[in-house]
């Protein structure tokens, strides 16, 4: 099958309009439009129920959607595979989210690098979600998870601690006034999410809700308020000062490297879950 076929499809789906498909692929809304006819006729399906300004996935696309992102990472992976450097033994994926990636383990790469010279690294974004299904589809090599998920045949091996503090720009908030404005609730997964109710009960709106710390931290570059970040966001240098609200409970949590036990990459897997220990964030 033409990959660029499911990538039209994955595209569509993601635009739900043909012509901002077309727009981003580079083509013309003829072109995506008979790229999606001719994926139907191969199976035999209608993929999109097509109305105006609603285009929506069919059943029968919406079973297509999974194995097409599938096809297409593992298309990715051998492409990668195929182009490796005369001077590269081997390639390793490393992932975890965005947020971990912001605050810590974007200073471990260079390491990796340095200590690795012969292998190829390959670091993605994802939520953790699509992080654990990447690791049962063998697209991704190992995870970096503050909630690791229970799977046969995997493995999850602790290699540091998360620690996240309530921090502000204005030192005059206390435990108690920080969340009445400008408080900005960062997603740290279901365990903060219990632990936030637990502590906090009901509290107003928060100005802000997001999964990616570094835009609550861009907001408190710019604007009054506060967010629970990670402690290690207080030892940088900003253009703006950030204080730990004192008196505010902290959540710690270990960090775990996820990978799989059998897999073909494990000696090198190994290797970098034990050259990134330990690790705080």
């Amino acid at each position: 099958m033409d990959i660029d076929l499911l990538k039209t499809f994955l595209e569509v789906n993601k635009t739900r309009h043909f012509g901002r498909a077309a727009d981003n692929l580079y083509l013309t809304p003829a072109a995506v439009s008979a790229r999606v006819r001719q994926l139907e006729q191969i199976l035999g399906v209608e993929l999109f129920i097509r109305t105006r300004n609603n285009i929506q996935l069919t059943l029968e696309g919406e079973r297509l959607l999974p194995h097409a992102e599938t096809m297409l990472l593992s298309w990715s992976r051998a492409l990668q595979d195929v182009a490796l450097k005369s001077d590269q033994e081997q390639q390793v994926n490393v992932g975890t989210t965005h947020s971990l990636w912001s605050f810590g383990l974007h200073k471990q790469l260079s390491k990796l690098f340095q200590l690795l010279p012969s292998a190829a690294i390959r670091a993605i974004s994802h939520p953790s979600d699509l992080l654990t299904r990447m690791l049962v589809e063998r697209t991704l090599d190992v995870a970096f998870l503050l909630e690791p998920p229970t799977l046969a045949d995997f493995k999850a091996e602790k290699i540091g601690q998360v620690k996240l503090v309530l921090v502000t720009n204005c030192p005059e908030l206390n435990h108690k006034t920080a969340f009445q404005s400008g408080y900005v609730y960062v997603d740290w997964g279901v365990s903060f999410e219990m632990f936030h109710a637990k502590r906090f009960g009901d509290l107003p709106k928060p100005v802000l809700h997001t999964n990616m710390g570094a835009i609550a931290l861009d907001y408190l570059q710019h604007l009054e308020g506060a967010a629970y970040l990670p402690h290690s966001v207080l030892e940088q240098e900003h253009p703006r000062a950030l204080y730990q609200i004192q008196g505010a409970p902290t959540f710690s949590r270990p960090l775990y490297a996820v990978y799989r036990s059998s897999s073909d990459r494990k000696t090198i897997v190994e290797e970098v879950v034990e050259l990134l220990q330990p690790l705080a964030v």
